[in-house]
């Protein structure tokens, strides 16, 4: 399934920043860091750091259950979860992954992940589930984009320095509207993308907010 615009208006695709942002981050840390003397293993960090730059990891590289992190304020278990967030992973809210799961993943998936109290036995309330998804597309137009908001990085990447009062404009080609609904560019490091019509049903369902999502327009590479 591709990604399209409602008709009438300027194709575009979205840049979700909701996983990135400070506020959508929470205090989880796997059980197994409290088998390890209170820090994360290398194993688990070295999946949160791949996860993070757009690899598919299978189900067993992801920790299944988490706990608050000690000594840290606001504890994890006292914020309510917001429909996407992270901690170092990226979580989805069980109604924002009902939604991605229905559309075209490509090579992606939603793993259980288990939230608990600190005393081992209260759930979090709803369900929540890792993200992992290692689509890429390549079709970002870097010399029609803006200058300002993007930092050169390696490998010919970028990152894209988003303000809430003004986000840059970055443009897109028609061929980013093939394939998959969520994917990562391979020219920009750290965010990821949907497709519109992803961005709409999350917008019918209420569920887009927490998102944090900035439009792109999609333009041919001509014009």
């Amino acid at each position: 399934m591709s990604g399209q615009a409602a008709i009438g208006t300027e194709p575009c695709i979205w840049l979700v920043q909701g996983h990135d942002l400070s506020e959508n981050g929470r205090a989880w840390r796997s059980a197994e860091s409290f088998e390890n003397g209170d820090i994360e293993p290398e194993s688990v960090l070295k999946s949160m750091r791949q996860t993070a730059v757009g690899w598919f990891l299978p189900q067993e590289r992801f920790p299944t259950d988490n706990y608050p992190r000690p000594n840290h304020y606001p504890p994890a278990h006292e914020q309510p979860a917001p429909q996407i967030f992270s901690n170092g992973f990226i979580f989805l809210a069980g109604e924002s992954a009902k939604v991605v799961r229905s559309f075209d993943m490509g090579e992606g998936a939603l793993y259980p992940a288990r939230l608990w109290h600190p005393d081992g036995k209260t759930p979090m309330p709803g369900e929540f589930f890792y993200l992992s998804q290692g689509n890429k597309k390549d079709a970002f137009l870097r010399e029609r984009s803006d200058d300002k908001g993007l930092d050169a990085m390696s490998q010919g990447r970028w990152l894209v320095r988003v303000v809430r009062a003004r986000a840059p404009r970055l443009l897109f080609s028609e061929s980013v509207l093939e394939g998959p609904d969520i994917w990562w560019d391979k020219s920009i490091y750290i965010h990821f993308f949907i497709s519109d019509r992803l961005k709409r049903a999350l917008d019918q369902r209420c569920l887009s907010r927490d998102w944090h999502l900035v439009r792109c327009p999609v333009v041919t590479e001509e014009g």
